[in-house]
């Protein structure tokens, strides 16, 4: 090939190059759309790789219109040589390797239908179903318990850390974000009524509730009541639970067709081990201890109630050690759950710093920042004094 036929020659293969990009990216999607393979992530990754170097062959174009058919024979031949690299890798290799690739290994997707199809198949409970006030094997008897774990989803953090169990008695328990749930799970990946646990004839089955971000089982997709054993992780938003049957129920699974009577004969024995029964939580009370907030009182009665140096929040503390929004208070069947919400200072419970959801018990010392707060049942406190409860966004009572 003539030397002065090179920049024609390396023109055509620039101005080709940003060709292929673009029909590269064209094809990816077209076959995404048509043949219905690969995810969503996959065709946005693979288009935008295309459509970056599609934006990086505008270089050698330039270059090839401003240094070479100017400068041809003078130019070194590394830097010919560099250009020549960048147009063959940037416009040829990389978008016909990410077509060809698209091709190849990509899978077939469920696509969007097929989902909604599996919803309609699937009837949920309404929310007002008598189940969810049912408890099969007695008043309080737990037949199951979900114990959580902390950061879940941070790589390399090691072993989760345990916290305490939320206890399951009722036939049918709905967990989510809305503050009706009988458990509920503060994510903002969750859904207001995300999934619920369904005690059936001495199995338990977990089911979808049409969730936008989807429930996990031992990392796999919910996409029908799935049964649950011992043993079993679930996964809601970024929040992560282990599933437990507790010996009650394993007992009712032995012997399904053993009348109640023999049945709560049976489970006396083994009623050392069974955690002691469920009452609906009765409000607490936080007291300060520490300068600047000593005498004050928060009554903690609602399903939510955030901790934290704003003044929207509903337990509201002004001090520089309390973040912005530094804890939260969840109120769950057996009452109310501390959390720490990634404050700069932590949440300490009873001098340990908080990894977990915890359970608050009349007597702990809570230190958020560097305030201390004495927790108390409600009854106790009013015996000892009364309270003024204040509304708004602080929610603080004055001791009298």
């Amino acid at each position: 090939m003539d030397i002065n036929d090179f920049p024609t020659w390396f023109g055509l293969g620039s101005y080709g190059g940003l060709a292929c990009t673009l029909v590269a990216a064209a094809g990816i999607t077209t076959y995404a759309l048509v043949r219905r393979k690969g995810s969503s992530l996959q065709l946005a990754r693979s288009v935008l790789v295309c459509l970056v170097a599609s934006v990086c062959m505008l270089v050698p174009i330039w270059w090839n219109q401003d240094q070479l058919e100017l400068y041809g024979p003078s130019l070194a031949s590394g830097e010919v040589l560099f250009w020549l690299c960048w147009t063959a890798i940037l416009g040829w290799f990389i978008p016909l390797g990410m077509l060809l690739g698209y091709l190849v290994l990509t899978e077939p997707q469920l696509a969007a239908s097929s989902r909604a199809h599996l919803h309609q198949e699937q009837v949920l409970a309404p929310l007002d179903d008598p189940a969810r006030y049912h408890e099969p094997l007695g008043p309080g008897v737990a037949w199951g318990q979900l114990i959580p774990f902390s950061n879940p989803t941070q790589p390399g953090s090691g072993e989760a850390t345990k916290g305490q169990p939320i206890l399951l008695s009722r036939q049918m328990t709905v967990l989510g974000r809305a503050q009706d749930c009988d458990i509920i799970v503060e994510d903002e990946r969750t859904s207001r009524h995300h999934a619920e646990i369904d005690w059936d004839h001495g199995r338990v089955q977990l089911v979808d509730r049409t969730s936008m971000n989807g429930t996990l089982v031992n990392r796999q997709t919910v996409r029908s009541p799935l049964p649950l054993v011992t043993g079993d992780i679930l996964d809601l938003g970024h929040q992560r639970y282990r599933f437990e049957l507790l010996p009650a129920a394993e007992l009712r699974i032995k012997a399904p067709d053993v009348q109640p009577a023999e049945l709560e004969v049976e489970t006396k024995k083994v009623s050392s081990v069974l955690i002691p029964p469920l009452v609906e939580p009765a409000s607490v009370i936080l007291t300060g201890l520490s300068v600047g907030v000593a005498g004050s009182v928060w009554l903690v009665d609602q399903p939510v109630m955030t901790i934290g140096r704003d003044k929207e929040r509903q337990i509201y503390i002004p001090d520089e050690s309390v973040s912005r929004l530094h804890a939260q208070i969840v109120r769950q069947q057996i009452g109310y759950y501390l959390s720490d919400l990634n404050s700069s200072n932590g949440t300490f419970l009873n001098g340990k710093l908080l990894t977990c959801p915890s359970l608050l018990s009349p007597g702990d010392i809570v230190r958020i920042g560097s305030i201390e707060l004495q927790c108390d049942d409600e009854t106790q406190q009013k015996s000892q004094q009364s309270t003024i409860p204040l509304d708004g966004a602080s929610t603080v009572a004055q001791t009298v």
